[in-house]
């Protein structure tokens, strides 16, 4: 399993978990909270998110089971980094759409115009591998991650 990269973002509190969300805008705003407390963003982060959703579309909804939220509002980044949160419930930007369904939120703060495409690279062995992808899915409590990624 590709889980190197994991653990340092959970070593460095950039993990959050919850249990589900009435909306896939309540999911990306709660999806760059560790980068909040971190004092990485700036609070209108996630609203810039959701307004290049209104924009663009579900371009954040990467694959099944996968949403990457970032922005290109970089004024609002004050530290670049990648922050990871579990939803066990999937949240659906279109609950007609099934490939629309995230659990897994890989929130994206960059502090220039395509540098996300960095943090993307970073994180494409971990989306490649099946393995790790269902071990993020099966794990459920603090304990699971603790024991997967502690």
């Amino acid at each position: 399993m590709e889980l190197e990269y994991l653990k340092r973002l959970y070593r460095d509190g950039l993990f959050d978990l919850y249990e589900s969300f009435g909306t896939w805008q309540e999911a990306v705003k709660a999806s760059v909270s560790p980068f909040l407390r971190a004092g990485m963003v700036e609070p209108g982060y996630a609203d810039s998110i959701l307004d290049n959703v209104a924009e663009n579309g579900p371009y954040i909804f990467l694959a099944p089971h996968i949403c990457m939220p970032h922005s290109k509002a970089v004024e609002l980044v004050h530290a670049p980094g990648v922050c990871f949160v579990k939803v066990n419930q999937p949240v659906y930007y279109d609950r007609n759409d099934p490939d629309t369904g995230a659990e897994l939120f890989f929130a994206i703060a960059a502090q220039e115009l395509n540098a996300h495409l960095d943090a993307v690279m970073s994180l494409a062995d971990v989306f490649d591998d099946e393995e790790t992808i269902q071990a993020l899915l099966d794990a459920k409590t603090p304990q699971d991650f603790e024991t997967l990624l502690g």
